[in-house]
């Protein structure tokens, strides 16, 4: 009997062990009443839609060297092309020489792409004319900061890059201990509608991006398309998962801690440059690695190293390729020829990227209305004029807010620390 039990015993403990090794990490919810006085504010990333500004488009044109029988009105047309940089082949086929020739007129002039971009590219001055933060007018220019994203240049509000790091090492993202639509971020646009050149999209407006104030604005982050004469609301419920000081001894957590990838030194090993580690910073990295490796350039909208920047030759190798950094599992080729007979092996990860340990998301909820035309926004307080008044012309308004003094807090921890298993042990010998 004793003999049968000790059996039993040594089996029963093989089984815990083995369950142990293959459900290390338990996720639960800690708490429903999280304060989000804890939570940082989503950074904020707005883009104007029209990505070529036609104002900017002439005065550039104007000071250029142009070749002989080329006209500056013919340039500025030719300007469009400027999005095969952000989408490859979105003017259709046959525009090889067309790129290449504007290529040359750029260089001619020594202009780089970097270069060409900003200036072409409208300013978050113009396109910002006032702002509110926790009920409080705030100079636009002091708040939001010129950025580049997947989507070209924009502008953005709490958004950690490697280089604000740099400048300001004790930079923290901002938080806001109150909620309702008064209390975060009011912001009015005003458009310039006879200005777009070269549209992303066949609309007047904007596309505005919440993430993660240390996250690069991609395609990932959660994001609405606000057109013209609207009265948006942008309400935020923040989630958060946090993982506790057991995470760390698991040999395979299948996360990364922010403190165990230094990214300000290990920057140099990358191709793109981030202000700390995470699951979206390591895809872009991954996605500029393999254009990198295919086209031998990186393009204008990620921060980099010393690597040449793509121009405008390279548009046709970034198309080729298009389907093997665009998507959600970079190097492999995801085109629609080959999808159907693509197997991942999905124990492994893009790049070896590990999903974050800590992280936040942020929930968004939009709601919005046409602006009332009797009633003027004068410094964020409600004017009504008659008929000699002001009105609205070509504005919107946004509120991005947290919906509520609550959120939902998540905890990961090992599901069996050594004291569970020392304590299984002792009562099976028993």
């Amino acid at each position: 009997m004793v003999f049968s039990s000790l059996c039993i015993a040594i089996w029963m403990m093989k089984i815990t062990y083995e369950y142990f090794m293959k459900n290390h990490i338990l996720t639960v919810i800690e708490t429903t009443h999280h304060g989000i006085w804890n939570y940082p504010f989503p950074a904020v990333t707005i883009c104007d839609f029209n990505r070529v500004s036609l104002k900017l488009t002439k005065k550039l044109v104007d000071n250029l060297k142009l070749p002989p029988a080329v006209s500056k009105e013919f340039v500025v047309e030719e300007m469009r092309l400027l999005d095969e940089l952000l989408y490859p082949g979105v003017h259709g086929l046959y525009i090889r020489n067309n790129l290449s020739r504007l290529q040359n007129i750029f260089e001619m002039n020594n202009l780089t792409i970097p270069i060409v971009m900003n200036s072409v590219t409208r300013s978050c001055e113009s396109l910002l004319e006032l702002c509110k933060w926790k009920t409080k007018k705030e100079d636009c220019n002091s708040i939001f900061q010129t950025s580049i994203s997947r989507n070209g240049i924009c502008c953005s509000f709490n958004y950690i890059t490697h280089d604000l790091i740099m400048k300001q090492p004790s930079i923290k993202p901002r938080k806001i201990t109150s909620c309702g639509y008064q209390s975060g971020l009011n912001i009015l646009l005003n458009f310039d509608v006879e200005d777009y050149h070269a549209s992303i999209v066949e609309s007047i407006g904007i596309k505005i991006m919440l993430h993660d104030p240390y996250d690069y604005p991609d395609y990932d982050a959660s994001s609405k398309l606000i057109t013209v004469n609207k009265y948006s609301f942008l309400t935020v419920k923040p989630m958060e998962i946090y993982s506790t000081k057991d995470i760390k001894w698991v040999s395979n957590k299948q996360c990364t801690l922010h403190n165990e990838e230094n990214t300000i030194s290990d920057n140099l090993k990358r191709n793109f440059i981030s202000s700390r580690y995470s699951f979206i910073n390591c895809l872009t990295d991954c996605r500029a690695t393999v254009i990198k490796k295919e086209c031998g350039c990186i393009p204008y909208y990620y921060p980099q190293n010393n690597t040449r920047i793509c121009n405008l030759r390279d548009v046709e190798c970034l198309e080729t390729f298009k389907f093997w950094y665009d998507t959600s599992w970079p190097g492999t080729d995801m085109s629609p020829k080959t999808l159907p007979f693509v197997e991942l092996d999905i124990k492994n990860k893009p790049c070896n990227c590990k999903p974050d340990c800590n992280f936040y998301r942020y929930i968004m909820e939009y709601s919005a209305a046409s602006l009332d035309k009797r009633v003027y926004y004068n410094d964020f307080t409600y004017t009504t004029y008659f008929s000699k008044g002001k009105s609205w012309k070509n504005q919107s308004i946004i509120h991005i807010f947290f919906g509520d003094l609550i959120s939902i807090r998540y905890r990961r921890d090992t599901r069996y620390g050594w004291r569970h298993i020392f304590g299984n042990i002792n009562y099976f010998l028993e």
